[in-house]
């Protein structure tokens, strides 16, 4: 298992992309995002996505060169056609949409369409913490089973994706308070990581195309679905948020992009968009008093008394502030099927 610096990751990313294609401006946008994935401690959305990405260009489903266009605007509301790009770029593109919007009329909200992955969502959410930003944002998709990666609550068919959701609030310089996770048990990316060490899951997150519960990362690759949050028992609350953040990116993106209109959810279709919703909370009162006030609830958690296996208690997004320090320090360790995969493709495209 090698030990990279991020900057030798980056370097890395980039010119595999630039060598498949990809305009400067894009190589280094997604490749500074994988890194900065890899830095908060999310490997399932850093580095590792390199190949695919790679792979997905070389079949046209990535439009290296694309360029978001914007289907209708309004004072405070947007909607992208990400024209196949990939997702960094559409995101990042609404993103700075949203940030404009917001700080003139207090609030914003950004939908995609037609992107591909978009990577670590919590990443744009810590972007616009920086500006006193709060924000919901979230991917969702519905379709068919040969593209989707779970089965509704009591199912076995799957039918949505693990459509993420982040929810971020300013907090300090070190990054805001942040909710940031697929609505899945585990994200996709997790099992991929799982299966490159050769491990088993922890615990239940998928079930077999028959149904049967397995910590078999190959499970899902076979067929099986990841369960949504909640697991075996209490997965019904993982998947109506998948579902609402589903209406909230798919069907947002449905109604604006003229290929998606008549669409309807269905094994041969699969509709999905992205959203972004931004908040000056400047509005409501003064930035720093709005920051003390998060800094004594962080404070009042984490005066709590601990059970026996707890050493502390850390707030939302503490535990990618400490992965960035301590990456920095250590540099990044990239699981061996994962590096073997990249350098496969650094031979072939003479990257250095």
């Amino acid at each position: 298992m090698p030990t990279l610096t991020p900057e030798r990751i980056t370097q890395i990313s980039n010119d595999l992309l630039l060598a498949v294609g990809a305009s400067e401006s894009h190589a280094k946008t997604v490749s500074d995002h994988l890194t900065n994935a890899n830095l908060a401690g999310h490997d399932s959305h850093g580095f590792i996505r390199i190949i695919q990405y790679v792979r997905e260009i070389k079949e046209g489903d990535i439009n290296p060169t694309a360029e978001p266009v914007i289907l209708n605007e309004t004072s405070t509301t947007a909607q992208l056609d990400g024209k196949s790009t990939f997702g960094q770029v559409a995101m990042t593109a609404a993103l700075e949409i949203g940030k404009a919007k917001a700080r003139e009329h207090g609030l914003s909200l950004v939908n995609v369409s037609n992107h591909e992955h978009t990577g670590r969502v919590g990443t744009y959410a810590e972007a616009a913490a920086k500006e006193g930003l709060a924000s919901f944002m979230c991917s969702g998709y519905v379709g068919g089973p040969s593209l989707m990666a779970v089965a509704p609550f009591g199912g076995t068919v799957r039918k949505l994706s693990t459509n993420p959701l982040v929810i971020a609030f300013p907090y300090n310089d070190d990054g805001p308070v942040l909710l940031d996770f697929a609505t899945t048990i585990s994200a996709e990316g997790k099992l991929r990581v799982a299966r490159a060490k050769g491990a088993t899951l922890p615990d239940y997150w998928t079930i077999t195309a028959d149904g049967i519960p397995s910590n078999d990362p190959n499970t899902y690759y076979e067929g099986g679905s990841l369960l949504p949050i909640g697991g075996l028992h209490g997965g019904h609350k993982g998947y109506a948020l998948s579902f609402m953040v589903a209406l909230f990116g798919a069907v947002l993106a449905a109604v604006a992009t003229p290929d998606m209109q008549n669409a309807r959810a269905s094994s041969d279709t699969m509709l999905y968009g992205s959203t972004l919703i931004l908040i000056d909370l400047q509005r409501f009162g003064s930035l720093d008093l709005i920051k003390a006030h998060v800094e004594g609830i962080v404070s009042y958690m984490k005066d709590t008394p601990l059970r026996e296996d707890f050493t502390e208690v850390l707030y939302p997004g503490e535990f990618e502030k400490r992965n960035r320090g301590q990456r920095r320090a250590d540099g990044l360790y990239i699981e061996d099927a994962t590096w073997d995969g990249v350098q496969e493709l650094m031979a072939q495209y003479g990257v250095k």
